[in-house]
């Protein structure tokens, strides 16, 4: 009896055991506070920062270019303040501090480009160390406009950068008016500020569609452009184009004024269509947008070589300035045949 008793206890023991081991952990309030669970002769430490900043994206305001005294406010706000103050109550973010970065991009030799290469833009995000970081330009001024007569305003150009790419993903447009100049770089700070979460869902919905992208060439062979006397560009006759496609200086770069270049990498098929394009060199102000629609619009005859059509690879590049007052929706003039430039990356 006893002996059946022993094996008895014996055995329920090692069930009990199996049951602890197979049985999943239990997380209580505390995997999700940081605290230390209530748990006799064992201290289970759960620190849900972690487990949330996996999801955070490392943010960094670099600046916004402006001249001295053109952007000042009466409570002492500037936009990297008002914006980085926003940014840091989104718990979907980590902002970086200034001081960890700016060395780094003093050494360099980075000074507040607003219309940088994609290399260049990557070159930064990885001395910020970031996932996205935030630059601009921020400007007041008075306007003179025949239909309202004399006014002050504020703008802001919000430039979003994704720090792994560097590629330009997201822009936006602040535009305030007011009948003094503090009021209106007033209102423009509080329009920055009220918008910052919704630049959070664009960096997510940037970083989504980023991952989500599959590219295909379906097994065609495309060339690069060749350097103009090198073997391999004998038998090559580029593309020729059969219309001229200015692109449009937008109203922000307008309001903005805003001189820049954009450049682009373009596949010109061996079927006369104008495939991907991507923007190698963006300006923001809808300007990258300007040119890939211009790009888009071009009627061509396509590459040959030997002869025959073939698909190429190339770079094209859009000077944009703001020419006159009364003419300042016109891009600068670009040659007729858009001459294609081989990229050097």
């Amino acid at each position: 009896m006893k002996r059946n008793l022993a094996w008895l206890i014996a055995g329920s023991f090692l069930l009990l055991s199996l049951i602890l081991l197979l049985k999943p952990p239990q997380l209580s309030h505390a995997a999700f506070t940081g605290q230390q669970a209530d748990a006799p002769g064992i201290n289970l430490i759960f620190v849900n920062d972690s487990i949330a900043s996996q999801n955070q994206f490392q943010v960094a305001v670099i600046g916004f270019a402006r001249a001295a005294g053109k952007f000042d406010d009466p409570g002492a706000r500037s936009p990297e303040k008002s914006l980085a103050d926003s940014l840091a109550r989104d718990g979907r973010i980590a902002l970086i501090d200034r001081a960890l970065f700016e060395p780094a991009l003093a050494g360099l030799g980075y000074s507040g480009s607003l219309n940088m290469t994609t290399t260049e833009a990557r070159d930064v995000g990885a001395l910020a160390g970031c996932d996205f970081f935030i630059t601009g330009k921020a400007e007041a001024l008075t306007r003179s406009e025949r239909e309202n007569g004399s006014h002050e305003e504020a703008i802001i150009g919000v430039m979003i950068v994704d720090g792994r790419s560097g590629a330009l993903a997201a822009f936006d447009f602040i535009n305030e008016k007011a009948e003094t100049k503090q009021k209106a770089v007033s209102r423009a700070l509080d329009t920055l500020s009220e918008r910052a979460a919704g630049y959070i869902n664009q960096m997510t919905e940037f970083r989504a569609a980023r991952n989500s992208k599959v590219t295909s060439s379906n097994g065609e062979r495309i060339e690069d452009i060749p350097d103009e006397g090198s073997p391999a560009a004998e038998g090559f006759t580029p593309p020729e184009f059969l219309n001229r496609v200015k692109p449009e200086y937008t109203e922000q770069a307008d309001r903005a004024d805003i001189s820049t270049t954009v450049e682009a990498m373009a596949v010109f098929h061996a079927d006369g269509r104008v495939g991907d394009i991507e923007i190698i060199r963006w300006a923001g102000f809808g300007l990258d947008a300007a040119a890939a629609r211009a790009i888009r619009s071009l009627k061509f005859k396509p590459a040959t070589r030997d002869g025959r059509p073939v698909s190429v690879r190339a770079l094209v590049r859009y000077n944009f300035r703001r020419i006159s007052e009364s003419n300042s929706k016109q891009a600068a003039r670009e040659p007729t045949n858009h001459r294609l430039h081989r990229f050097h990356g």
